[in-house]
Formats: structure tokens, sequence, C-alpha cells
């Protein structure tokens, strides 16, 4: 009897291990990862190749890169829910110097499968003058 016993445990946690790592794979089997670009400054230039930020699903991770020697940082404006459950809305600011890039940007907990939305926008490196801000653009944690 203990043989059976040992044999049908070692049988159901080998099944257990196997489908425990599919379901815990399976929620983020493949990392979504979004892009979003600075807008027009009310006179109408274009700042779209000045810079970008990108965001991971997996880790809740923004990378940023200052992509132009324009004498401009990057401010990227986010509203997520917090994996505790408190919202977070603010604005963070990078200045890169042009052509340099943090990949560590900004890592927080947000809760799973909630709704993520940012935007990037260009400044003044002082902080003081946010402008050309792109659209917002919204995906789930």
């Amino acid at each position: 009897m203990r043989k059976w016993f040992s044999g049908v445990t070692a049988t159901a946690l080998g099944l257990t291990a196997m489908f425990g790592m599919v379901a815990a794979g399976s929620a983020h089997a493949e990392d979504r990862i979004s892009w979003n670009y600075p807008g027009y400054s009310s006179s109408g230039v274009n700042y779209h190749d000045a810079g970008r930020v990108s965001f991971a699903s997996y880790g809740d991770h923004f990378g940023i890169y200052d992509d132009a020697k324009d004498g401009y940082g990057l401010a990227l404006d986010v509203r997520a829910t917090k994996a505790n459950g408190t919202g977070l809305s603010g604005r963070y600011y990078y200045y890169g110097g042009g052509n340099t890039s943090d990949s560590s940007f900004l890592n927080i907990d947000l809760k799973e499968g909630s709704e993520v939305g940012f935007r990037l926008c260009m400044e003044n490196s002082g902080g003081d003058v946010v402008f050309a801000c792109g659209d917002w653009y919204y995906t789930p944690a």
C-alpha cells in the first residue's frame, strides 16, 4: 500500500509541478512592451524622434531614451494602480543629454491586469516647462 501511495503522490506532485509551472508562466508568457513618443509643440514642431519611453508589463518597468541632443529633457506622465491598490499619478523627469538611455528608469509594482496610462513629453531640463506631450497610451499591467 505504501508503494502505491508513494507512486500516486509522486505522480500528483509531478502533475502539480507541471501544471503549476504552466499556470505561473501563462500570466506573462509573452511580455508586452509598449512604446510612447513626444508629440508636437504649440508652434507645430514635431518632437516624435527626440525621445521614447517603453513599458514592459513583466516587472512593471519603464525605460526612457533621450534620442536627440537638443538641450531638452523628457517628462513621463504615469497613471496606474499600485499592487497595494493605491493610485499612482505622477510625472517623472529624465535629463539624458541626448543619445542616452536609462533602461531602469522607473520600476514600480503595479496591480496585475490593471490599466496603465502613460505619455511622454519634452521638458526644459529644469522641470518647470513641459511641452510637446504625446497622446496617452493605455495598456494592461
